[in-house]
C-alpha cells in the first residue's frame, strides 16, 4: 500500500497538515474536535493546521446550523497545490540565479578560504592550484635567488613542469638572477639596492598565494575577492613605479 502521508507531505505540507487533511478526507465534513481526535495532534496544532490548509485551498469551512464543519477539498486539489509549489520554487530558483554572483562574493568576503602548504610539495600544490584556476592574468613579485637557494635544480625542474603548458598572460617584478620567464609574461627586473626579501606573491583570479623561502619553506593561498582586488591594485602601483626598470628579454 502506498505511503500516502509521505507522498502528500513531499509537495510542501507539514506533518500536522497531512494528518488533518487525511482525517478530514476519511471522515467527510466534521467538527474540529473530531479532527483533533482523528489526527492525533493537539487542539492548537489541529486548529493551526486547519487554518493553513484553508489558506492553501485544501480545506473549506462549512456552517451547518450552529456548527462549524471542516471538509477536505477533493484530492485533485493536491495536484493543483503541488504544481503551484513547483512554479513558485522555479521562480525563486531563477531569482537566486540572478543574484548568485552577489551572494558568492558576500560569502567569500565574510569567510575567506585559507590553505597552508610546506616544502617543495607545497610549492607544487600552489602551482597546481594556479594552473587549475585558469586565470586570465597573473601578477607576481618574487626573489628567484631565494627560491634557488632553498630548492635543488631537480626539485625546481619538477615544479616548473607543472606550469610548462600554462598559457595565461602575466606581469612579474623579479629580483635575483633571471634566466627565463614563462611565455606571455612581462617581467621587470628589480635592482638589488631596493633591499632583500625572501618571498613570492602571486595574484590570480580571486586568490593570493604567498610563499616564504626563509627558514622553513611555507606558503598560503587565500581565496578572497576583496583581498585579491586589493593586492592587484598594490601590484599595479608597483608596476607603474617600475616603468623605468629593465625588462627581461629586452635591451
Amino acid at each position: 500500500m502506498p505511503d500516502y502521508r509521505s507522498l502528500i507531505k513531499s509537495i510542501g505540507l507539514n506533518e500536522s497538515e497531512v494528518a488533518v487533511y487525511m482525517a478530514a478526507l476519511e471522515t467527510g465534513p466534521a467538527q474540529a474536535q473530531l479532527l483533533v481526535k482523528k489526527s492525533g495532534f493537539s487542539r492548537p496544532a489541529t486548529y493551526l493546521a486547519i487554518d493553513q490548509l484553508v489558506q492553501k485551498g485544501l480545506m473549506t469551512s462549512i456552517v451547518k446550523g450552529k456548527r462549524n464543519l471542516y471538509a477536505a477539498e477533493p484530492p485533485e486539489r493536491l495536484v493543483d497545490f503541488g504544481r503551484s509549489q513547483v512554479n513558485v520554487l522555479s521562480s525563486k530558483v531563477g531569482e537566486i540565479e540572478a543574484v548568485i554572483e552577489d551572494l558568492r562574493l558576500m560569502r567569500k568576503g565574510e569567510r575567506p578560504t585559507v590553505k597552508f602548504y610546506e616544502g617543495i610539495e607545497g610549492l607544487k600544490a600552489i602551482m597546481h592550484d594556479l594552473v587549475e584556476s585558469h586565470p586570465e592574468m597573473t601578477y607576481e613579485i618574487a626573489n628567484l635567488d631565494a627560491v634557488k637557494n632553498v630548492f635543488s635544480a631537480q626539485e625546481l625542474e619538477s615544479a616548473q613542469k607543472i606550469i610548462a603548458k600554462f598559457k595565461a598572460k602575466g606581469q612579474a617584478l623579479l629580483a635575483g638572477k633571471v634566466s627565463r620567464v614563462r611565455e606571455g609574461v612581462e617581467a621587470r627586473l628589480l635592482p638589488a639596492e631596493l633591499g632583500e626579501f625572501f618571498g613570492d606573491v602571486i595574484i590570480y583570479g580571486d586568490k593570493v598565494a604567498m610563499v616564504s623561502f626563509k627558514g622553513k619553506v611555507s606558503g598560503v593561498i587565500a581565496e578572497n575577492k576583496v583581498l585579491a582586488d586589493t593586492y592587484r591594485i598594490l601590484f599595479g602601483l608597483a608596476w607603474k613605479g617600475a616603468e623605468d626598470l629593465p625588462e627581461f628579454g629586452k635591451n
